[in-house]
């Protein structure tokens, strides 16, 4: 607690922050002033906030030292790999065209209007728990799903937001979620060290997901057609392939393999040559679809390359995320910070400090424009800190965590990731098909039935305490 800083900063300590806070700056000027949605802006913010930080720096010697360490702990070296691998399985997917099986097992049910609203939530949510990042699902659901449904009778809006919840309900379920294993790794036990466990993280919290995915159904079901007018059947047909849905053997062995192993590498790396190897005999894809050299060009393509490929922002990001969180620890103000906390009043109860940890959560996923990832890595190590000074468990704290960053607080109109790059996905897709109608962000935010119901699982859970919910499950 008493001792000397390892970086000195001049004039106070209090600039062993500014990275910290610049960075949370650039990225709402990023977000919300040029409306730029995309990690590429975070990793901006980062950098410069870093930079910054070093000329503020007297031993600036060991500046880069402590960012360094930042990324050489274990368990922020593993969750960088994790990326990687999950990029690769969530390649896989989008390259076996698993979108294009639900389109094909939609048309053979009959199904139209809100029914298909219902069926784009629940096969959002399948693609999602296998693409392990709630961002990388949002891109590969908009396209394939949008069109069809307009097609097929649903309410734009309704569709929209039936997605962006179906992607959050799907991750909250899937064990290769990167939210998931981010978030349970870096809580620890207060006796042992050790982080938080991953099935009973799930386990304490499925109940409550599965509840708030079926209410939204239900409200899906009786709403989902509004505004909506079914269109040409003949141009659904595009968007159509049964052999797609192959592509959710894949998933079923990585849910399967992370589930009785607790591991989610061993789970990956079977999931991915399953995939490969059900893709090839399919013929979903072909050997080029893995690897492929153009020699004019010099360039490298295939699943495995894009895959890795695919993640790198989100990696480099959060290796510098990792950084700016060591220059504050190692200037010694994160802990301060915590200290204040601890202080007051309202965190003497397990109440009071979990009411800490939802709302300082919610509050720095919106100024991030709901990047969840980078929210929950802002703020994990204090709400680590908090959470077993106030005899916290790690998976109580994980589940707080994880909630405050996926409900309301990640679809807020004027700036979310989601909201709004799913309309911006949709106007791209509106120029090439004029027949689709314009959403608007506010429309969205209305319809995302599902995060709007998980805030009010949140408050459940802050008043209702841990034993009550123990109790009950």
């Amino acid at each position: 607690m008493n001792e000397k800083p390892k970086l000195i900063f001049w004039k106070s300590q209090v600039f062993a922050m500014l990275p910290f806070c610049l960075y949370i700056f650039l990225g709402g000027v990023f977000s919300i002033g040029f409306h730029y949605y995309s990690m590429k802006g975070l990793i901006f913010s980062a950098m410069l906030s870093l930079i910054t930080g070093f000329f503020l720096c007297k031993n600036r010697s060991k500046y880069w030292d402590s960012v360094i360490h930042g990324l050489a702990q274990y368990a922020n070296a593993r969750l960088i790999f994790i990326f990687l691998i999950i990029g690769i399985f969530s390649k896989v997917m989008s390259t076996g065209n698993i979108g294009g099986g639900f389109v094909w097992l939609s048309l053979r049910l009959g199904i139209e209007g809100s029914g298909f609203v219902v069926f784009s939530f629940l096969a959002s949510a399948i693609i999602s728990m296998g693409a392990g990042a709630p961002i990388a699902a949002l891109f590969a659901v908009i396209p394939i799903f949008y069109p069809p449904g307009i097609l097929l009778g649903a309410g734009p809006a309704m569709l929209t937001g039936a997605l962006i919840s179906g992607i959050f309900f799907g991750d909250a379920l899937s064990p290769s979620s990167q939210v998931i294993n981010t978030t349970i790794m870096i809580q620890h036990d207060k006796a042992t060290g050790r982080p938080a466990d991953l099935l009973n993280t799930m386990k304490k919290r499925t109940p409550y997901i599965l509840a708030a995915g079926a209410v939204s159904i239900l409200i899906y079901y009786f709403f989902g057609a509004s505004n909506g007018n079914p269109g040409d059947i003949n141009e659904i047909g595009n968007y159509s392939q049964a052999a797609g849905l192959l592509m959710l053997i894949p998933i079923v062995v990585l849910l399967t393999i992370c589930f009785k192993t607790r591991n989610l590498f061993m789970g990956l790396s079977f999931g991915i040559v399953t995939g490969l190897l059900i893709g090839l005999v399919s013929g979903l894809f072909s050997f080029s679809d893995i690897v492929d050299i153009d020699y004019e060009t010099g360039s490298l393509t295939g699943v495995i390359f894009e895959g890795i490929y695919g993640m790198l922002d989100v990696t480099v990001s959060t290796i510098l995320l990792y950084g700016l969180i060591a220059v504050a620890v190692d200037g010694g103000m994160l802990e301060k910070c915590c200290d204040f906390i601890l202080s007051r009043d309202f965190t003497k109860t397990k109440r009071g400090a979990e009411s800490v940890l939802m709302a300082c959560t919610m509050i720095i996923n919106v100024l991030l424009a709901g990047c969840v990832l980078p929210s929950i890595l802002m703020f994990g190590d204090a709400a680590d800190r908090i959470g077993q000074a106030s005899d916290i468990t790690p998976e109580r704290r994980s589940i707080l965590l994880m909630a405050g960053a996926t409900n309301v607080s990640s679809i807020i109109p004027i700036n979310s990731a989601f909201v709004m790059g799913s309309v911006t996905i949709i106007n791209e897709i509106v120029q090439n098909n004029s027949f689709l109608p314009h959403v608007t962000p506010f429309q969205v935010f209305s319809t995302a039935f599902y995060c709007l119901i998980l805030t009010g699982v949140c408050i459940f859970w802050v008043l209702a305490g841990d034993r009550k919910i123990n109790k009950r499950i």
